[in-house]
């Protein structure tokens, strides 16, 4: 009886710490570097601006005296509005067309941001995370390779 049990103790104890097999396997712990994906550097730019009307992306709004515009956080009016502005719009359809095209849309609130430096600031801290990543890894291989 004693026999049973200590072999049911042995049992569960190897259950509950389960031996990790250690293989050839070097890339195992390989470190990848976190990007930054932020919403301002996917935000469309302003394509065309025209007398009542504003294109963003694909879809061109109406722009009417209810219409609240916002640049760089200041109040502002279409025309100071330019192309390649990064905005964001918030409308909805006026009318709807045939097809994409013939979707007539108006906006109620446009925000743009003049400085379009935002995908330049994402690249440039992505490449210093995959430089640190790289580094880290190496030193990872390095210290695998002295054992």
């Amino acid at each position: 009886m004693n026999a049973l049990r200590a072999s049911l103790v042995i049992l569960a104890g190897a259950m509950l710490f389960p031996v990790t097999a250690y293989g050839d396997n070097k890339n195992n712990r390989r470190i990848v570097p976190p990007t930054r994906k932020g919403a301002a550097s996917e935000l469309p730019t302003i394509r065309k601006v025209g007398g009542d009307s504003v294109t963003v992306g694909k879809k061109t709004y109406k722009i009417t005296s209810f219409t609240k515009i916002v640049v760089n956080g200041k109040k502002a009016t279409l025309g100071d509005l330019r192309a390649g502005m990064q905005a964001s719009v918030v409308g909805g359809v006026l009318r709807y067309g045939k097809g994409a095209a013939d979707t007539v849309y108006k906006a109620s609130r446009i925000t743009a941001k003049a400085d379009n430096k935002l995908e330049a600031k994402r690249r440039e801290f992505n490449k210093k995370q995959a430089e640190r990543a790289r580094e880290l890894n190496r030193r990872l291989n390095q210290n695998r390779n002295r054992r």
